[in-house]
């Protein structure tokens, strides 16, 4: 008799005291969710009302599950430790999926994958470094061997018929008489045609003939392969690798995945507050290159006329949607998100923010 009275106040007592729910259950399903500033992710109008990549896609997913939600501004900082406590049932932000945070909280699946990226000076791809490097590179001196062989090919070819012929203007003499050579080469090639000097033997005019045809073909050839080097330079990086960072002045955002990543490859850094910070400080230069998420540059370089992103790229980072461990509702975000990214709309949603033509 004891052991059923003893069932039945358990029974009575489960019924008074409810299982622990989310606090998005305790709401009827109106979701707390935290969210920060950060281009092109999370913007706020002067309104107040929210906008960007990681919105959109939020309102996208909430919509699928049908569900409402409010968002509450949360420094970067706190989000996770918000998530875990039940203050937020979800947050959103500059957070990259880690394995450090996934200990505590669970991600989501990720919406948006990229890398960290170098901005730098427009004018540093003009200046003398860059140039000497232009002038030092394979490509340029094997245009420039390609345009002074023949040159003394031929220079040296007509002084060996002109010299015994034509003595007043290509000396016999090898010294002065294979400068003349080369001098009548190179004006002639340049069609600047001083008329100082010219060939008078047969063999010396025929070669002349000859010349001034493969002259013209020549220095086409080499002038339109120099351009396509210089165009193909300019839109290459001032820097060709990660290594190179270590012998710049670097900036960074502090308590970032590239403030992190730099200290991992044991290049220093300057921290700023913000990427308005760093940028302003690339461009007085205070600094020589501005480290941070690629996304989050392309969108801030879009105010700054004299610096640009470099094709540089390294340690792809994800991001996700933060929520509480074990959340019962998990299954259905991944699934909402899924749902969203296989869309038209969200392609567009991209393309909008982060413009492919961009980089």
């Amino acid at each position: 008799m004891l052991w059923l009275i003893g069932l039945f106040v358990a029974a009575l007592l489960s019924g008074l005291c409810p299982p622990s729910v989310s606090h998005a259950q305790q709401n009827d399903e109106d979701w707390a969710i935290g969210v920060n500033p950060v281009p092109p992710f999370m913007m706020q109008d002067q309104d107040g009302s929210w906008y960007g990549l990681g919105i959109d896609l939020m309102k996208s997913m909430t919509d699928n599950l049908g569900i409402g939600y409010h968002m509450v501004e949360t420094a970067p900082e706190a989000m996770v430790g918000a998530v875990r406590d039940g203050t937020l049932d979800a947050a959103i932000g500059a957070v990259p999926i880690n394995a450090a945070d996934e200990a505590i909280i669970d991600f989501s699946l990720p919406y948006y994958s990229g890398d960290i990226g170098v901005a730098l000076r427009l004018v540093d791809r003009l200046g003398p470094q860059f140039i000497f490097r232009i002038l030092a590179s394979p490509a340029f001196l094997y245009m420039l061997g390609l345009l002074t062989g023949p040159v003394f090919v031929i220079g040296a070819l007509v002084w060996f018929v002109e010299r015994r012929a034509n003595p007043e203007q290509f000396e016999p003499r090898p010294a002065r008489g294979l400068f003349s050579g080369f001098w009548w080469a190179a004006v002639t090639m340049t069609t600047v045609g001083y008329g100082d000097k010219s060939p008078v033997t047969f063999i010396g005019r025929l070669l002349a003939m000859g010349w001034m045809i493969s002259a013209l073909i020549l220095a086409s050839i080499t002038t339109a392969q120099l351009a396509a080097g210089l165009t193909s330079s300019l839109n290459t990086n001032f820097i060709d690798s990660i290594g190179d960072l270590s012998g710049l002045d670097v900036g960074t955002i502090g308590q970032s995945s590239a403030a992190t990543e730099l200290k991992v490859l044991n290049i220093p850094a300057t921290h700023y507050d913000t990427i308005a910070d760093g940028l302003t400080a690339l461009e007085r230069r205070e600094i020589d290159a501005f480290v941070y998420d690629r996304a989050a540059l392309q969108w801030a370089l879009r105010r700054y006329r004299d610096l640009y992103l470099t094709n540089l790229q390294f340690s792809q980072q994800s991001y996700g949607l933060i929520m509480p461990q074990d959340s019962p509702d998990r299954d259905r975000i991944n699934i909402a998100i899924l749902d969203t990214l296989q869309t038209q709309q969200w392609h567009l949603i991209v393309e909008r923010y982060l413009p492919s033509d961009g980089d």
